[in-house]
């Protein structure tokens, strides 16, 4: 299974890293949220598109033993 490192920066300041089964720059649905527009990730993250400064993904490779 894939799995993908997000780092988010919100323009407020706030970073937020988070590791989730889906690449949210491609797999992830729309939903507005009280009138906002958001990204929900398969993993039920939820991201405002609105506060968000920098959106980093980065596949992680796993080890073979």
């Amino acid at each position: 299974m894939k799995k993908f490192q997000v780092s988010v920066e919100f323009h407020s300041g706030q970073q937020v890293n988070f590791t989730t089964k889906s690449d949210v720059r491609k797999d992830m649905y729309r939903l507005k949220i009280n009138g906002e527009d958001c990204i929900v990730t398969d993993d039920n993250y939820v991201l405002n598109i609105s506060k968000i400064k920098a959106l980093k993904v980065k596949k992680v490779k796993r080890n073979s033993a």
